[in-house]
């Protein structure tokens, strides 16, 4: 299980892309919460999480410290971002609820389509949690 990519937040939080199409969040603060040392580093100091590079010879997260993880316990540390947004109502329904888009000629100018509304929600969410 490798890496493709991912997305940090300055609040100790990735969105990983994983090889099998799985896109996965994971809180470095819980998942460090016992560690020590250099290990602690990455979540006590925004300045080192931040300097994560994806390693493309192990498919996994490095830091400048030198630290990295398994990919597939980074995998199993974290939730699908389908699971968290089908546990999350967007707009009052679940994920799987939204209805499926119609063809429409000309929008309102206020409209707001429900896939902003999906990552207004989900950034709201991140920034949450």
């Amino acid at each position: 299980m490798r890496i493709l990519s991912f997305y940090l937040t300055k609040t100790f939080k990735f969105i990983m892309e994983f090889e099998n199409g799985d896109y996965r969040l994971l809180d470095m603060r819980e998942f460090l919460q016992n560690e020590e040392g250099t290990v602690k580093d990455i979540i006590n100091d925004v300045d080192v999480f931040i300097t994560a590079k994806l390693d493309d010879v192990t498919g996994t997260i490095r830091w400048a410290n030198e630290v990295d993880f398994d990919p597939e316990i980074l995998y199993k540390s974290s939730i699908s971002l389908d699971e968290l947004m089908n546990k999350n109502p967007v707009g009052g329904k679940r994920a799987r609820e939204i209805p499926k888009p119609r063809k429409v000629t000309r929008l309102p100018d206020d409209h707001e389509s429900e896939i902003s509304k999906q990552n207004k929600s989900l950034i709201k969410l991140l920034r949450g949690l």
